[in-house]
């Protein structure tokens, strides 16, 4: 009895819609555009476009009332998919989403577009001329953008030569030399890069960062690094990204396979771990068939910190894994965790 009245008051209870609501909502609308209340038509054209998602007047109204609010991210978003749906005047909306571009100083995008338009024959030849001066006025902006970043580029190499890169900072002074490498050619400063690399003392956090630009930028001379007591020589541009490494992509599916589905929390706690000593160590990977004693060191490790007791022995097994082997590891790793990252 009790589930036919609930039924019945949800069935009183439902928002029935009145007649005709969306073309009463569309002349409202209009009236708010005309009398230049942007913010009321907006208002009006986004609850007309739930009824009629792909009328003419609603979406062309929506796309002006957003352009005179200023809602520029929003309205190219809207005209992007008004002209990939053919929706609305082509030349009309081309015309609203060119002057979008422009506000939002996308040159680029200005430029393919135009040049489309003109490949396609799309332009009236009363309107050619203006759109060639958009055209150029584009490209003009773009060469003075990249004009302008080049030389801030040679100011800040120049900026970096005058002084040495690394020697006597700190760790903060560091992170932001690294910072500023990442935006210039690293190229003319290799000699004190790989002298950083080879310092036992620098940190491997620090020497990541250096290694992935160096990969970024297709370094392709041997460098050689020292992280952990250990030396390797890698050509950085043959290096696989940290995330493909073998050792990354085993341990988390290992652990993943273990933990994910029992304990989603404790997998995201192996998971963040996992991550962060990656890139510590990364490019020195551990043997592949030490791979599951890794993976259960790092079960262990995360069921120490979220329980508090060592039960190493218990997952060992539960991977296949030597106890003694895992312990070993697990020691490491909480030495890896005590290096952490720099403060910056």
């Amino acid at each position: 009895m009790d589930n036919k009245n609930n039924q019945k008051k949800a069935e009183d209870t439902k928002i029935i819609s009145f007649p005709n609501l969306g073309e009463r909502l569309i002349v409202k609308g209009l009236d708010e555009l005309g009398n230049r209340n942007f913010r009321d038509a907006a208002l009006l054209f986004s609850q007309a476009r739930e009824f009629e998602p792909e009328n003419d007047e609603v979406c062309m109204g929506l796309v002006v009332s957003l352009v005179e609010l200023e809602y520029y991210e929003e309205s190219k978003e809207l005209c992007q998919e008004m002209l990939n749906k053919g929706i609305g005047d082509y030349f009309q909306l081309i015309n609203i989403y060119l002057m979008v571009l422009l506000q939002l100083s996308e040159h680029q995008e200005m430029v393919t577009t135009i040049e489309m338009l003109f490949e396609e024959n799309q332009i009236p030849f009363d309107k050619e001329e203006h759109f060639e001066k958009m055209l150029q006025f584009s490209k003009r902006a773009l060469e003075d953008k990249k004009e302008e970043a080049d030389r801030q580029k040679q100011q800040l190499a120049e900026e970096l030569k005058e002084d040495e890169l690394f020697e006597g900072k700190t760790d903060n002074e560091i992170f932001l030399v690294i910072s500023k490498l990442t935006n210039i050619n690293i190229r003319p400063f290799i000699p004190q890069i790989e002298q950083f690399l080879q310092q036992e003392q620098g940190h491997p956090f620090f020497k990541t960062m250096l290694l992935n630009i160096l990969t970024d930028q297709e370094y392709n001379e041997e460098v050689t690094l020292k992280k952990f007591s250990k030396a390797k020589s890698v050509i950085p541009k043959e290096l696989a990204g940290l995330k493909e490494t073998e050792f990354y992509k085993k341990v988390t599916s290992l652990t993943e396979a273990e933990i994910s589905q029992k304990n989603p929390s404790l997998f995201e706690m192996v998971h963040s771990l996992i991550e962060r000593h990656s890139f510590l160590l990364y490019p020195f990977e551990p043997e592949p068939e030490s791979l599951p004693v890794w993976a259960a060191a790092y079960h262990a490790l995360a069921e120490e910190y979220m329980a508090g007791e060592n039960i190493s022995g218990k997952i060992a097994d539960i991977y296949l894994a030597d106890e003694e082997a895992v312990e070993d590891i697990l020691s490491y790793i909480k030495e890896i965790e005590e290096i952490s990252y720099p403060i910056i």
